[in-house]
This record gives structure tokens, C-alpha cells and sequence, in this order.
């Protein structure tokens, strides 16, 4: 994918020119900071936050993934399948919160989840659900590869050098805590209609 085309799959084709004058390719975008979006031109708040949003989201949707097989495929309700779950949340909120401006902090917790989830997409998985400040996540449901497993070791690793680099553009140390659960789980809808979701329940062994 060019700069242009990602620029205009965001809305924001009209800083497409800006980009190209001042070479800025997609192998660039995770060196972006703010400072460097107003000097392109990218004068909206809004507009900077969206970019440095999906350019975080963006840092791994190049690299290899495992190979998929034919036994990748959906699953399908109320079958048994081994899923491993993937929960990452975001070290100091607390002190983040007493710190920052509501603003400021909506605004990182957007660029935190925003980089786990493009990371999970990437490799898979699923993004079940974000709570609060972290990111609870699926690799095996609804989609299944054999590999699911690697895949959500690989993606908590990239979590982790993805929060280095967004520290770095944004001056605070950031981390998470990861944990990971693999076990067999029925894929089935829970709930009363018409609020029925599919929803994996796990039993560890």
C-alpha cells in the first residue's frame, strides 16, 4: 500500500501532496510525532490524532505471518474448539489519569488500543472487547488457524515494541501487562434474544 491510498482510506487524502514533497513513504510512519504532522501541514488536532492512530495500528500489518492451511476456517456454533485468549492492559492508568487531561488521556488510551488492535488484526485474532484501558482479545474464535497459539505470542511481543516506540513519540513510559490463556471452549450464543452474542466458554486444562 502507498501513502496515498492510506491517506485516502482515512479520509485524509488532501495531505496526500504534503507526504510525497516531503518523501514520507509507509516505512516512515512510525517515526511520526505530532510536531512532524504540523510541520506537513496537518493542522487539525483531530486530523494529527487520527493519523498517529492508524500509523500506530499500521506498524505490523507488514510483518509475515504464519502460513495458513486449509484447516483455517470459521467456527461454527456450539463446536469445541481450543482458543487462546490474549488481555493486555496498560501499566500505570492510575497515575496516567491523575496526571493528564481528561482529553489527553482519552486521547492516548485511543492510540493504545488502536495499536493493540491493528497488532491482533494483523496476526488473526479477534478483538473481543475493550475494558476501560485494556484490550481483551480471541485467536481460535471465531476464526481458527492452526497456528493460533503462535499467533497471540507473536502479537504480545509486538505489543510490547510497539508501546516502546509510542512512548517515544509521546515522552511517557508506557507498558502493559499481557496474559495469555489457551484452553478448549464451546463456541456458542449466550444471552436472552434479541441480545445474543457468541461467546467462548473456557475450561483451561
Amino acid at each position: 500500500m502507498d501513502i496515498e491510498k492510506w491517506l485516502r482510506d482515512l479520509g485524509l487524502e488532501q495531505y496526500a501532496h504534503a507526504f510525497a514533497a516531503n518523501d514520507i513513504d509507509m516505512s516512515l510512519l512510525g517515526q511520526l510525532t505530532d510536531v512532524d504532522l504540523k510541520e506537513l501541514g496537518v493542522q487539525s488536532l483531530g486530523h494529527r490524532k487520527r493519523i498517529l492512530a492508524a500509523a500506530a495500528g499500521a506498524l505490523t500489518a507488514a510483518a509475515p505471518l504464519p502460513p495458513q492451511t486449509s484447516a483455517d476456517n470459521e467456527v461454527p456454533a456450539d463446536e469445541r474448539r481450543q482458543v487462546t485468549i490474549l488481555f493486555a492492559d496498560l501499566c500505570g492508568y492510575t497515575m496516567l489519569s491523575r496526571s493528564l487531561d481528561p482529553e489527553d488521556l482519552r486521547a492516548l488510551i485511543g492510540r493504545y488500543t488502536a495499536l493493540v488492535d491493528g497488532i491482533v488484526l494483523a496476526y488473526g485474532g479477534t478483538i473481543d472487547k475493550h475494558i476501560g484501558d485494556a484490550v481483551m482479545a480471541l485467536f481460535g474464535a471465531p476464526r481458527s488457524h492452526e497456528t493460533d497459539t503462535l499467533r497471540a505470542a507473536r502479537a504480545a511481543l509486538d505489543i510490547h515494541d510497539g508501546l516502546a516506540r509510542l512512548a517515544a513519540q509521546t515522552g511517557r513510559p508506557l507498558q502493559a501487562h499481557i496474559g495469555m490463556a489457551s484452553g478448549e471452549v464451546i463456541a456458542g450464543a449466550l444471552g436472552r434474544a434479541p441480545t445474543r452474542r457468541t461467546t467462548p466458554c473456557m475450561a483451561i486444562r
